[in-house]
């Protein structure tokens, strides 16, 4: 069978956390390690959406272009994933030529059919950002619920879409102006046209999780209006009609078209141009899309309605949306530091037991939660303890026993061989209709029984008093081992792989496991050790005390100093903005705070190498310090949690601690948000403060 999975297209404009893993991007890619393991030909394709205002706003706060923008999170999240073994095709671009191309053909064709229309629309003004804005950065009441923070587009309370001007108490989330609504002539989408045809279409859908089945209809019975298609912003894919040349195609429009342009790119670089039409265009193709369920009406609605404008390309088989991730029951904000990007987690654990863990809690079907202290206690009590340990079981007594071939004349046990099928064609269902979690509650409830079988045996017994009965059995464990091995694969590739290297070295990996195989053991080590709750400490921060050696002006810079530092024998430049507040003699010989994992940067031609924190009250700043009896170099914690991350980190990740100095009376002490809780910055014992007084809290930057 030919399938496509299509994933989610990532929005450019920052890291990937957890959360978005889990709505879209880990069950597509077990989804698709299970189709390629029974022999399935699969193409899986995502991509970067690059285009639209967050990336410009993004830009201006970084005061980086956006293509850089684009260009620095497009690797970023290409990075994650091949960090968390999720393997595309093809992960493309929404900035490539070859999608621009892809979305002229698209617009050439409706209006040709007459499913666009031109007319004029009521836009969000921002006076002081001077912008039009994007429809979910107006923020403001919902007219439905009375939900204080809708956004202009959707109401997260309700679930009711939503226009910018219908909101009460509308305000730009930039900074909280309220918008002037301005008139401009647009290009829409006639996707009131095609209310009947999804209806009947949704009619062949009873399969559908019930939560995206019962929100299309919804959704279209309420109404389906025209819908615009260009805006008027500088960054975007430029529209090539008549009439409107000074308007971009709307982020929505062009980068649900990212899967054609995708799949079109992807059949070029493979030398075949028109292997895409075998899985966007056969009938008996099956296309996948795996979203959030905050993308259900654009791929349950609006994409399907391009296709059918467009003809020829198959619909959706499946949107399997999942619910959200939520980290101990509140919302992953990277602002509020709250939960963990993916290289946080990975610095803490390796991406087989996130993947696992990931995996059991899938939202499939409600939201569901990500707890640090039941990730440790899942993956060392079921993924170590009942399988882990069971293969270290099995293969020490095949190896202490010198057994070098276990062949077919040795025999099944039968309950085995039954549990072990049955397992399977469990499992085999659960991944067809998509539902993860139950898939790994088949491999769990097998190495259950297969663990009691062990216990029951007792093989190590047998071998001393009945060899050939022991061998049987540990044929019998191989064989099911097998059956687990392959069943644990979509899920745990890199563990799996290395277990069927050893139990199995013969066969390629694969969940036709029969009682004829030959078991020939190899050698390698079994690749599970228990973790514990520390390896998940969040903190990614490189904080270390310095002290000032010399301070020097920037050449080019007016409010800037050059600061040599000593960081307990590590010699660094950093760029400080501290001339309009200290004097060079006030700096030079102070023990100052440094974000030492920082990544090095250019500032006004001189190079940085780190940061230097200072906490800004408004009225003046205020370094960072520590007594002066630490040491240079001395790590600062936040609490008890100390460094544990490697590489080097952005000012945006930095800005997800949400560091404050405060000031009570006569204590002075300086936080972080970690897990929504604040921690302490602390050199060993001692607390980092802050020099002079403010009146009661800064922002520490």
């Amino acid at each position: 069978m030919k399938i496509l999975v299509n994933c989610a297209l990532p929005y450019a404009n920052g890291p990937l956390h957890l959360g978005h893993i889990a709505g879209a991007y880990l069950g597509a890619d077990i989804f698709v390690r299970y189709h390629r393991m029974v022999g399935d030909d699969v193409l899986f394709i995502s991509g970067s959406d690059e285009y639209g205002t967050p990336i410009t706003i993004t830009a201006d706060k970084l005061k980086k272009s956006p293509q850089e923008v684009a260009d620095f999170y497009h690797q970023d999240h290409e990075e994650t994933f091949r960090a968390l073994g999720i393997e595309f095709d093809i992960f493309s671009r929404t900035t490539y030529p070859e999608h621009h191309a892809t979305v002229a053909e698209f617009l050439d064709e409706f209006q040709r059919k007459g499913y666009l229309s031109e007319g004029t629309m009521v836009s969000a003004y921002c006076p002081v950002d001077q912008r039009f804005l994007p429809d979910r950065y107006v923020h403001g009441t919902c007219p439905y619920c009375g939900f204080k923070d809708a956004r202009g587009d959707q109401c997260d309370e309700c679930g009711r879409t939503l226009d910018p001007k219908d909101l009460l108490e509308p305000r730009c989330s930039i900074c909280g102006t309220a918008p002037e609504f301005r008139e401009s002539r647009h290009l829409f989408f006639r996707l009131d046209l095609f209310a009947d045809r999804l209806m009947e279409w949704l009619d062949s859908k009873g399969f559908w999780k019930p939560n995206v089945l019962a929100f299309t209809r919804n959704f279209i019975g309420s109404g389906l209006r025209e819908r615009p298609i260009t805006r008027d912003i500088n960054w975007g894919v430029p529209v090539r009609l008549r009439g409107f040349e000074d308007k971009k195609v709307y982020v929505w429009f062009e980068a649900l078209i990212g899967y054609i342009s995708a799949a079109r790119i992807l059949s070029e670089r493979r030398g075949k141009p028109d292997l895409w039409k075998e899985y966007d265009m056969d009938p008996e193709a099956r296309v996948y899309y795996f979203i959030g369920k905050d993308n259900i009406p654009f791929h349950t609605i609006i994409w399907p309605a391009m296709l059918m404008a467009k003809g020829g390309i198959n619909l959706p088989y499946d949107v399997p949306a999942n619910e959200y991730l939520r980290f101990r029951g509140q919302q992953f904000s990277k602002s509020r530091g709250i939960g963990f990007t993916v290289h946080e987690a990975l610095s803490a654990v390796p991406r087989d037991y996130l993947r696992f863990y990931m995996a059991m809690t899938l939202p499939e079907s409600a939201d569901s939660d990500f707890v640090p202290e039941d990730l440790v206690e899942k993956v060392n009590s079921e993924l170590i303890d009942k399988y882990g340990n069971l293969v270290h079981r099995v293969v020490s007594l095949c190896r202490n026993n010198s057994i070098e071939s276990l062949g077919p004349q040795d025999g099944l046990d039968g309950r085995v061989k039954e549990e072990v099928q049955r397992g399977l064609a469990d499992y085999r269902d659960a991944l067809e209709h998509i539902q993860v979690r139950r898939a790994v509650n088949s491999f769990l409830s097998l190495s259950k029984f297969i663990n009691g079988y062990v216990n029951e045996s007792q093989p190590w017994r047998l071998l001393k008093e009945d060899r050939e009965r022991g061998r049987m059995v540990l044929h019998t464990c191989l064989y099911a081992l097998q059956a687990l091995t392959a069943m644990l694969y979509p899920v745990v590739p890199d563990a799996a792989r290395k277990v069927w290297g050893i139990i199995n070295p013969d066969r390629e990996i694969s969940l036709d496991v029969s009682e004829a195989t030959v078991f020939r053991p190899a050698g390698g080590e079994i690749p599970f050790r228990k973790i514990d709750l520390s390896s998940m400490n969040p903190n990614s921060l490189d904080l270390r005390v310095a002290r000032v050696v010399d301070v020097r002006d920037h050449p080019s810079a007016d409010r800037l100093y050059l600061l040599s530092l000593d960081l307990g024998g590590e010699a660094r430049q950093i760029v400080a903005g501290l001339r309009n507040h200290y004097r060079p003699e006030q700096l030079r010989g102070r023990k100052i705070i440094v974000v030492r994992n920082l990544k090095k940067s250019k500032i006004r031609g001189e190079v940085s190498e780190g940061m230097m924190l200072a906490a800004d009250d408004g009225h003046g700043v205020h370094f960072l310090t520590v007594d002066s009896d630490v040491e240079p170099g001395t790590p600062v914690s936040l609490g008890d949690l100390n460094y544990n991350g490697s590489g080097s980190i952005d000012v945006e990740e930095l800005s997800r601690f949400n560091l404050r100095a405060l000031q009570n009376g006569g204590k002075k002490y300086v936080v972080a948000t970690v897990d929504g809780r604040e921690k302490r910055l602390m050199a060993g014992d001692v607390p980092v403060v802050f020099d002079g007084d403010i009146g009661g809290e800064a922002r520490v930057r």
